[in-house]
Protein backbone atom coordinates (compact mmCIF):
# COMPACT_ATOMS: atom_id res chain seq x y z
CA UNK A 1 0.00 0.00 0.00
CA UNK A 2 1.27 3.68 -0.74
CA UNK A 3 2.00 6.00 1.81
CA UNK A 4 -0.03 8.85 0.29
CA UNK A 5 1.68 12.05 3.19
CA UNK A 6 5.08 13.67 2.38
CA UNK A 7 7.35 15.35 4.40
CA UNK A 8 8.76 18.65 3.03
CA UNK A 9 11.46 18.91 1.78
CA UNK A 10 14.61 21.39 0.52
CA UNK A 11 16.46 21.89 -2.56
CA UNK A 12 18.92 24.66 -3.22
CA UNK A 13 16.73 27.07 -3.95
CA UNK A 14 13.07 25.33 -3.24
CA UNK A 15 10.87 24.29 -0.30
CA UNK A 16 9.09 21.63 -1.70
CA UNK A 17 6.13 21.19 0.35
CA UNK A 18 2.38 19.90 0.48
CA UNK A 19 -0.09 22.46 -0.97
CA UNK A 20 -2.47 24.50 0.93
CA UNK A 21 -5.49 26.32 0.36
CA UNK A 22 -3.29 29.36 1.00
CA UNK A 23 -1.67 29.09 -1.91
CA UNK A 24 -5.42 30.14 -3.84
CA UNK A 25 -3.33 33.38 -4.74
CA UNK A 26 0.56 32.78 -6.41
CA UNK A 27 -1.74 29.64 -8.19
CA UNK A 28 -3.69 31.96 -9.74
CA UNK A 29 -0.91 34.53 -10.75
CA UNK A 30 -0.19 31.23 -13.43
CA UNK A 31 -3.39 29.28 -13.64
CA UNK A 32 -5.04 32.29 -15.32
CA UNK A 33 -2.42 33.33 -17.72
CA UNK A 34 -3.10 31.78 -21.44
CA UNK A 35 0.56 31.29 -22.01
CA UNK A 36 1.42 29.47 -19.20
CA UNK A 37 -1.56 26.74 -18.91
CA UNK A 38 -1.09 26.64 -23.20
CA UNK A 39 0.12 22.78 -22.85
CA UNK A 40 -2.32 21.88 -19.58
CA UNK A 41 -5.11 20.16 -19.67
CA UNK A 42 -7.07 21.88 -17.03
CA UNK A 43 -9.55 25.15 -17.92
CA UNK A 44 -8.07 28.90 -17.33
CA UNK A 45 -9.04 29.79 -13.77
CA UNK A 46 -11.19 33.19 -14.15
CA UNK A 47 -11.05 34.12 -10.93
CA UNK A 48 -8.83 33.57 -7.17
CA UNK A 49 -12.24 31.75 -6.76
CA UNK A 50 -11.29 29.38 -9.23
CA UNK A 51 -8.06 28.60 -7.42
CA UNK A 52 -9.00 28.49 -4.06
CA UNK A 53 -11.43 25.48 -5.40
CA UNK A 54 -9.91 23.84 -7.36
CA UNK A 55 -7.05 23.44 -4.38
CA UNK A 56 -10.26 22.82 -2.25
CA UNK A 57 -11.75 19.99 -4.21
CA UNK A 58 -9.21 18.87 -6.39
CA UNK A 59 -5.57 18.92 -4.67
CA UNK A 60 -6.71 18.41 -0.74
CA UNK A 61 -9.07 15.59 -1.70
CA UNK A 62 -6.16 13.14 -2.78
CA UNK A 63 -5.30 11.01 -0.24
CA UNK A 64 -9.22 10.19 0.14
CA UNK A 65 -9.22 8.95 -3.44
CA UNK A 66 -5.31 7.04 -2.97
CA UNK A 67 -3.31 9.91 -4.68
CA UNK A 68 -0.12 10.98 -2.61
CA UNK A 69 -0.88 14.86 -1.52
CA UNK A 70 0.24 17.38 -3.89
CA UNK A 71 3.45 18.81 -3.56
CA UNK A 72 4.23 22.73 -4.52
CA UNK A 73 7.41 24.38 -5.25
CA UNK A 74 8.30 27.22 -3.15
CA UNK A 75 11.44 29.34 -3.44
CA UNK A 76 13.37 30.01 -0.48
CA UNK A 77 14.13 33.78 -1.00
CA UNK A 78 10.46 35.15 -1.37
CA UNK A 79 8.22 32.23 -0.09
CA UNK A 80 6.47 32.50 -2.97
CA UNK A 81 4.59 29.28 -4.06
CA UNK A 82 5.83 28.78 -7.76
CA UNK A 83 4.17 25.90 -9.08
CA UNK A 84 3.05 22.16 -8.54
CA UNK A 85 4.90 19.17 -9.54
CA UNK A 86 3.59 15.69 -7.91
CA UNK A 87 2.14 12.85 -8.78
CA UNK A 88 -1.51 13.57 -10.49
CA UNK A 89 -3.31 9.46 -11.54
CA UNK A 90 -2.22 6.49 -9.83
CA UNK A 91 -2.72 3.19 -11.79
CA UNK A 92 -2.75 -0.60 -11.13
CA UNK A 93 -2.26 0.54 -7.58
CA UNK A 94 1.82 1.09 -7.75
CA UNK A 95 1.73 2.89 -10.82
CA UNK A 96 2.24 6.75 -10.82
CA UNK A 97 2.21 9.76 -13.71
CA UNK A 98 3.65 13.00 -12.78
CA UNK A 99 2.83 16.44 -14.20
CA UNK A 100 3.51 19.88 -13.14
CA UNK A 101 3.17 23.67 -13.65
CA UNK A 102 5.46 26.49 -13.25
CA UNK A 103 4.68 30.17 -13.15
CA UNK A 104 6.52 31.86 -16.47
CA UNK A 105 8.30 34.27 -14.39
CA UNK A 106 10.51 31.25 -13.70
CA UNK A 107 10.98 29.18 -16.87
CA UNK A 108 14.35 28.04 -18.51
CA UNK A 109 15.78 28.60 -14.60
CA UNK A 110 16.16 25.06 -13.63
CA UNK A 111 13.26 24.96 -10.86
CA UNK A 112 10.93 22.25 -11.87
CA UNK A 113 13.98 19.98 -13.28
CA UNK A 114 15.45 20.51 -9.33
CA UNK A 115 11.82 19.75 -7.84
CA UNK A 116 11.63 16.48 -10.19
CA UNK A 117 14.85 15.04 -8.97
CA UNK A 118 14.24 15.56 -5.62
CA UNK A 119 10.74 14.27 -5.15
CA UNK A 120 11.73 11.13 -7.14
CA UNK A 121 13.43 9.21 -4.04
CA UNK A 122 10.45 9.86 -2.30
CA UNK A 123 7.96 8.82 -4.62
CA UNK A 124 9.96 5.36 -4.73
CA UNK A 125 11.19 5.25 -1.29
CA UNK A 126 9.00 6.57 0.37
CA UNK A 127 5.89 6.74 -0.93
CA UNK A 128 6.35 2.96 -2.48
CA UNK A 129 5.93 3.43 -6.46
CA UNK A 130 7.19 0.62 -9.35
CA UNK A 131 6.70 2.83 -11.75
CA UNK A 132 6.33 6.53 -12.40
CA UNK A 133 5.70 7.64 -15.60
CA UNK A 134 5.53 10.89 -17.66
CA UNK A 135 4.30 12.56 -21.06
CA UNK A 136 4.35 16.07 -22.90
CA UNK A 137 3.05 17.36 -25.47
CA UNK A 138 5.50 17.16 -28.32
CA UNK A 139 5.56 20.63 -29.51
CA UNK A 140 6.66 21.45 -25.60
CA UNK A 141 10.64 21.46 -26.08
CA UNK A 142 11.26 23.12 -22.94
CA UNK A 143 8.99 19.84 -21.01
CA UNK A 144 10.94 17.83 -22.88
CA UNK A 145 13.98 18.90 -21.73
CA UNK A 146 13.29 18.49 -18.34
CA UNK A 147 11.94 14.93 -18.31
CA UNK A 148 15.15 14.10 -20.18
CA UNK A 149 17.35 15.72 -17.40
CA UNK A 150 15.43 13.80 -14.67
CA UNK A 151 16.53 10.58 -16.56
CA UNK A 152 13.06 9.61 -17.89
CA UNK A 153 13.45 6.81 -20.43
CA UNK A 154 11.12 7.29 -23.79
CA UNK A 155 9.07 4.91 -24.31
CA UNK A 156 6.42 5.85 -27.31
CA UNK A 157 4.55 8.55 -28.65
CA UNK A 158 0.92 8.57 -28.61
CA UNK A 159 0.25 10.21 -31.89
CA UNK A 160 -3.47 12.50 -32.23
CA UNK A 161 -4.17 11.47 -28.65
CA UNK A 162 -5.78 14.77 -27.44
CA UNK A 163 -7.85 17.99 -29.10
CA UNK A 164 -6.24 20.61 -27.78
CA UNK A 165 -7.78 24.04 -26.69
CA UNK A 166 -7.13 25.64 -29.63
CA UNK A 167 -8.81 23.14 -32.05
CA UNK A 168 -5.18 21.38 -32.84
CA UNK A 169 -4.79 17.68 -32.46
CA UNK A 170 -1.56 16.83 -30.26
CA UNK A 171 0.64 14.33 -30.07
CA UNK A 172 2.85 13.11 -26.24
CA UNK A 173 5.67 11.61 -26.08
CA UNK A 174 5.62 9.41 -22.98
CA UNK A 175 8.46 8.15 -20.84
CA UNK A 176 8.86 5.57 -18.13
CA UNK A 177 11.25 4.90 -14.68
CA UNK A 178 11.26 1.63 -12.88
CA UNK A 179 12.58 1.41 -9.48
CA UNK A 180 15.32 -1.18 -10.48
CA UNK A 181 16.59 1.00 -13.57
CA UNK A 182 20.05 1.66 -13.82
CA UNK A 183 19.42 5.48 -13.43
CA UNK A 184 17.11 4.97 -10.57
CA UNK A 185 19.87 2.98 -8.62
CA UNK A 186 22.38 5.77 -9.46
CA UNK A 187 20.65 8.76 -9.18
CA UNK A 188 17.51 8.17 -6.85
CA UNK A 189 18.54 5.77 -4.17
CA UNK A 190 18.28 6.40 -0.75
CA UNK A 191 21.93 7.42 -0.13
CA UNK A 192 23.19 8.60 3.20
CA UNK A 193 22.49 12.22 2.32
CA UNK A 194 19.53 12.06 0.99
CA UNK A 195 18.21 9.40 3.99
CA UNK A 196 20.00 12.60 6.49
CA UNK A 197 17.91 14.87 4.27
CA UNK A 198 14.60 13.01 4.38
CA UNK A 199 14.68 11.77 7.99
CA UNK A 200 15.00 15.43 9.30
CA UNK A 201 12.18 16.34 7.50
CA UNK A 202 9.92 13.44 8.66
CA UNK A 203 11.12 14.79 12.31
CA UNK A 204 9.51 17.77 11.77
Amino acid sequence: MLNLLFPSIETERLIIRPIRIEDAEDMYQYASDTENTNFVWFDLHQSLEDSRKVIQEFFLTRVSKGIPEAYVMELKSTHQMIGTCDVHTVRFGDVGELGYIINKRYWNQGYTTEAIKAIIPILFHHCGFRRLEIQHDVLNIASQRIVEKAGFIYEGTYRQRKIEKNGSIASFHFYGLLREDPIVLAKYSMNQSLKETYEKAISK
